[in-house]
């Protein structure tokens, strides 16, 4: 393994750490404190619906029932949170896991003091502490996909060195 990677996986280990990041359901409030207006409106819609399947001569009880379940099925799926694990082999990977991940590695910036080990470590190469450094300077953060497509170029054949990665302002 080598020193970028090892860094890079370092400091994922400590954000899930500190966000509780470990893939699990846990019951969350957020929701509801968020969105107060469109839980009650939910709640309101429900009773008026529920009141016209009760009173409809081609439903009746056991369609409210069914209705009913569904709805406390669609209201629990909303008060649930996952907070997935970030790892260091989803960086760059664009497939169905981006749908339960999301593009995190985009948005999610590498943290500065793994920044300034990887700038003071002596097997880094030169040209990617200038691309960082360049970097730093001109977007003001590293993201784990930035640096991951400055470590690792050949990861990413469909991605073209940019203007900024040449040395070019």
């Amino acid at each position: 393994m080598d020193v970028v990677r090892t860094l890079i996986t370092g400091a994922l280990d400590n954000i899930n750490q500190r966000e509780k990041r470990d893939g699990k359901p846990r019951f969350s409030s957020h929701f509801i404190r968020t969105y107060p207006y469109l839980c009650l409106a939910m709640v309101v819609s429900y009773l008026v619906l529920g009141v016209l399947i009760y009173y409809a001569p081609y439903f009746g009880f056991y369609w409210l029932l069914g209705f009913s379940a569904l709805f406390l099925v669609m209201a629990a799926v909303l008060l649930f949170e996952v907070k997935p694990v970030y790892r260091f082999s989803d960086i760059g990977v664009l497939d169905l896991r981006v749908c339960y991940n999301g593009e995190w590695f985009v948005s999610e910036a590498v943290p500065p003091e793994t920044l300034a080990v990887l700038l003071d470590h002596p097997q880094v190469s030169e040209s990617l502490k200038q691309d960082v450094r360049h970097m730093t300077e001109t977007k003001g953060t590293v993201s784990f996909y930035d640096l991951h497509l400055m470590a690792y170029p050949e990861a990413h054949p469909e991605k073209p060195r940019s203007h900024w990665m040449k040395g070019a302002a």
